[in-house]
């Protein structure tokens, strides 16, 4: 029974995600989380533009906590909305604002290159975007965008990498957008520091794969069929 009343949990988390992120994904979504307290559920939406989620004298932000009720069954919920920190930062507002370039005309090549100058101008250590579908011809493919440290397995695959992920509609069909970034705040197995006993002070060393990134400051394209 336990077993049960935790995957009920989980899907009802996600048919929550899924509606907040639909109902938001045009002032630009970035992050929710969503936390049970004696008094109800405390759900912090983090979006690019918090003006168009609150609505006028909050209308928009009642409508979503009348459904989340209703519908979802959510105890007594409580909606803040908050400003995404570092937008250029954040995978989830990146890959949407790739899908609006898609639909708008843009190239995949200028809208991948654009995204990702942006965010190595912002300071991101790793970057990947991936443009799949019919970019160009009748085949479906995908284009990868890559820059710096990328993790694709273990835990810094898992917990140290950020993943945002948006579609496309175009009239060639549907692409799909999914852009990763290395959690600034993640702190990567292989990088240590030593403590210098005569000055009290810490020297970080880096690995060798995080100075061959620094070096190498120009981003990777690499294309599959």
């Amino acid at each position: 029974m336990k077993e049960r009343k935790f995957v009920n949990e989980a899907v009802k988390r996600l048919l929550v995600y899924e509606y907040l992120v639909k109902e938001t994904e045009n002032a630009g979504f970035g992050k929710m989380s969503m936390k049970r307290t004696p008094f109800g559920t405390n759900i912090t939406l983090y979006v690019n533009r918090p003006g168009l989620v609150i609505g006028r004298r909050g209308s928009k932000v009642q409508q979503m906590t009348e459904t989340l009720e209703k519908k979802y069954a959510i105890e007594t919920p409580q909606i803040e909305v908050k400003d995404v920190k570092d937008p250029d930062l954040n995978p989830s507002v990146i890959a949407k604002k790739i899908a609006l370039s898609l639909e708008k005309g843009w190239s995949y090549r200028k809208a991948g290159n654009t995204s990702l100058k942006r965010t190595i101008d912002a300071g991101a250590r790793g970057v990947l975007i991936k443009i799949s579908g019919k970019i160009s011809g009748e085949r479906a493919r995908y284009q990868k965008f890559i820059y710096g440290n990328v993790k694709y397995s273990g835990e810094p695959g898992s917990k140290g990498m950020l993943v945002g992920f948006s579609t496309a509609k175009l009239k060639v069909g549907i692409l799909g957008v999914t852009v990763k970034i290395l959690n600034p705040e993640y702190k990567l197995p292989d990088v240590f520091s030593i403590s210098n006993l005569a000055g009290g002070e810490n020297v970080g060393t880096e690995s060798e794969t995080d100075k061959a990134d620094e070096q190498g400051r120009e981003a990777a394209n690499t294309e599959e069929s």
